[in-house]
């Protein structure tokens, strides 16, 4: 791949590195960046769990342990309140969609043009270092919760999911001779309510992300000076300072709003699972 100028605008750095497999088509891309960061922030997952666990002891905790292990019963408490019936991933599953994309997130916080000129130093033309920013992260994750949702709904109660299309919520309110009519606007009405919720999960998810990056790209804007007499100027060190401020307490909000939709994410996934659970009423 042939070697771009790194531009200085924020635009340039809300590029991503993209390897296309077809000029022609821009559905046959990847985005190294995302795929880079992801691969990371799994792998520090992993790596950590095999540390931990060979460190784990009985009796009260301390350290890394105690600290997972309020985190864990964090999590329990909230399935075990949103699902009322027992199945033995959900839990886990909830505990790796918080913990991945609280790691994700936090990666904003780091200093903005950071990683991006660390990569294009070794010959990256664009960098995004948060991989939550790329919307094809959270449409993946979104998507495999749906799938997830659908094959519960299927495997449990595929009769009731399969009359739910057709026959709510319009059918049963009018006569016979009308419901061939109204059934296929069920079975749309009931599409859209199903694919609403991945697209809910992953456009929350990125577009909060999105916007804090570009609030941090702004802020940082704030810090650069064209010269050093400029930044020794009065007017230099006051824009140092205030941007330097704003930069600190912006960040601490973003680490909210990122441990916000990390809960946020884990939480409707919860639930939309429960919903699929629910047993039939008659």
């Amino acid at each position: 791949m042939a070697e771009q100028e790194h531009g200085s605008s924020i635009a340039d750095h809300l590029e991503y590195w993209t390897y296309k497999f077809d000029e022609s088509n821009p559905f046959m891309q990847i985005h190294l960046d995302t795929m880079i960061m992801t691969i990371g922030v799994a792998t520090l997952l992993v790596v950590f769990a095999l540390w931990l666990r060979g460190r784990i002891v009985a009796g009260a905790p301390t350290g890394a342990q105690n600290f997972i292990e309020t985190v864990v019963d964090f999590i329990n408490t909230t399935v075990k309140d949103n699902f009322p019936v027992h199945n033995p991933i959900v839990a886990p599953l909830a505990f790796t969609i918080f913990v991945f994309i609280f790691l994700c997130n936090c990666i904003d916080i780091l200093p903005a043009y950071l990683i991006g000129n660390i990569a294009h130093a070794f010959g990256a033309p664009a960098f995004r270092p948060v991989p939550t920013n790329d919307l094809n992260l959270p449409a993946a994750m979104g998507i495999s919760v749906f799938i997830l949702v659908l094959y519960y709904e299927f495997k449990l109660k595929p009769l009731h999911f399969m009359k739910e299309l057709v026959m709510e919520p319009f059918t049963s309110l009018v006569p016979w001779y009308l419901k061939p009519i109204v059934m296929p606007i069920n079975l749309i009405l009931k599409l859209v309510e199903e694919i609403a919720k991945p697209l809910s999960l992953s456009f929350r998810l990125f577009g909060n992300m999105f916007a804090g990056e570009v609030i941090f790209l702004l802020i940082a804007s704030l810090l650069l000076v064209g010269s050093v007499d400029e930044l020794l100027s009065f007017g230099g060190i006051l824009t140092e300072i205030v941007g330097i401020v704003m930069g600190l307490a912006w960040s601490f909000f973003h680490m909210f709003i990122g441990l916000l939709q990390a809960f946020i994410f884990m939480i409707l996934t919860v639930v939309y699972l429960s919903i699929a659970h629910q047993p039939v009423e008659h």
